[in-house]
């Protein structure tokens, strides 16, 4: 089984957004054999999804489930296939360890960091749920053509 973790900050808003809709989108296209997740560099654990972020993925017609954060490990990196950052300085900081599965989503998609929609307001969050979708149906279209489907 391909294991995917999407990193952010604080596991709140941006990572678990991706981890919602890329399994929505794998569902949907019918592919099991891949795990996704997200975890945050400085989460605390059991921390809610943001208000916000559960809004905008509504707004974009996602279904939500009891989400609850988690600090990124050396190990789930270890054992991911893919760790997939939303900024460029959420993969400077795991560098130090010399992982070579880290990305950041903009080198996976071709597309821009994510910011982080964090104390902004709901427009921010559904601009940040927008371009991660758009970011998703990449990895989607991506991991298709990996198994020859595309």
């Amino acid at each position: 089984m391909n294991k995917i973790i999407f990193v952010c900050t604080g596991n709140t808003c941006r990572s678990p957004m991706a981890e919602i809709i890329l399994k929505k989108l794998l569902k949907d296209a019918n592919i099991t054999n891949v795990k996704i997740s997200s975890a945050g560099l400085m989460a605390v654990e059991g921390e809610k999804m943001s208000e916000n972020s559960k809004i905008a993925l509504k707004e974009l017609g996602f279904r939500l489930y009891g989400f609850k954060s988690k600090r990124l490990t050396p190990n789930m990196v270890k054992k991911a296939n893919m760790v997939i950052c939303m900024t460029n300085s959420h993969k400077q900081s795991l560098s130090a360890y010399g992982f070579n599965n880290v990305y950041t989503l903009a080198e996976v998609t071709g597309t821009k960091d994510v910011i982080d929609p964090y104390g902004y307001d709901l427009s921010v969050y559904k601009k940040t749920a927008e371009q991660i979708k758009y970011a998703c149906e990449i990895i989607l279209k991506e991991i298709k053509k990996v198994r020859g489907e595309e």
